[in-house]
């Protein structure tokens, strides 16, 4: 039997949670009846720097829906074993993680829908960065050679969502592998853990940086062109009812058609009306949790003309049709 929870949903659940603290480390274990079982462990290196082992073993098939909007961070996820299908809606479509697979990410103001299967023992490491305090330190010259997400969070400019999935590489199991045997307790389980923390961050840059070279000969990498694939989302995003055509939006962002296409697909993973249409299918998620609307009238806002089509679309999307979704919202308040 599939369940479908929110973040509050999931707060209230966690019943018999055993905590722990010492030191440096946290551990932190959450049996939940009839969904699954947790263990969290986590370290604080140092300033912006944290390290963390997530396990997740579940017992009957479960939607999670993150609608609690995470403060700004970059993360590295390395998935050790199992698998969860997640969406983030205006930024990818839906994307399989598991074993032998790492995304880097930047989560600001992003919403997701996970899907979970009953049976699967989910476990990855995860290093979670906070750009301003890590990389405080670092000079000008420094700064131009990590990732511009990353640079545009340290130097206060406008942070952009951001989502890469790679192979986890033989040198970052090793890495990894460093991790779950480490030798040492206390400050020196620190110190150790901490470079082997830096060594998967220097890793990763490695392949960013290949990749940039790799990838530099497509023209909508200069920084003008990704600016004006930005702006091309925005005025998507402005005009629900009545969006403009491709040809439309390129002309009025000064791209081409073709380089407009291709270029919005690297940048948010996906093509632009389906960025679009998920957009609309969120909002009106939305919109319903609210409860001060009809489902007609929700459909109507976010640019469905057609009743049946919408809750057609938002059935495949949530796995509930928008009268149900308008229901469960109302028992939960």
């Amino acid at each position: 039997m599939t369940k479908i929870f929110t973040d509050t949903d999931w707060d209230e659940l966690c019943e018999q949670n055993s905590y722990q603290s010492q030191g440096f480390e946290v551990i932190e274990q959450r049996k939940i009846p009839d969904i699954c079982n947790t263990y969290d462990w986590c370290a604080q290196l140092r300033g912006g720097l944290s390290l963390s082992i997530h396990e997740v073993e579940l017992i009957n098939d479960l939607v999670c829906i993150r609608d609690r909007l995470d403060d700004y961070q970059f993360g590295l996820s390395f998935f050790l074993s199992g698998k969860v299908r997640i969406e983030r809606h205006g930024l990818t479509d839906k994307t399989d993680e598991s074993v032998g697979k790492y995304y880097s990410e930047c989560n600001f103001d992003i919403k997701e829908t996970e899907w979970w299967k009953a049976g699967e023992k989910f476990s990855r490491i995860y290093l979670k960065i906070e750009p301003q305090q890590f990389f405080q330190s670092f000079g000008e010259e420094d700064l131009e050679q990590i990732p511009i997400f990353l640079r545009q969070a340290v130097i206060g400019g406008k942070i952009q969502p951001y989502y890469y999935q790679g192979e986890i590489t033989q040198q970052m199991w090793l890495v990894l592998c460093n991790i779950l045997q480490c030798p040492y307790q206390g400050l020196m389980k620190r110190m150790y853990l901490e470079s082997q923390a830096m060594e998967l961050i220097t890793l990763y840059f490695q392949q960013f940086q290949e990749q940039e070279i790799h990838d530099r000969s497509f023209p909508a990498r200069k920084l003008r062109d990704v600016d004006r694939i930005y702006q091309a989302k925005d005025i998507l995003l402005s005009n629900l009812e009545n969006p403009p055509s491709l040809i439309e939006l390129a002309r009025e962002v000064g791209l081409n058609e073709f380089k407009l296409k291709r270029g919005f697909r690297q940048v948010f993973g996906t093509s632009a009306f389906k960025y679009l249409h998920d957009y609309r299918l969120e909002k009106a998620r939305q919109l319903l949790a609210l409860g001060e609307m009809k489902v007609e009238e929700v459909a109507l806002r976010v640019g469905f003309d057609s009743r049946s089509y919408f809750a057609s679309a938002f059935r495949k999307k949530f796995g509930l049709n928008p009268k149900q979704y308008f229901q469960h919202c109302q028992k939960s308040l």
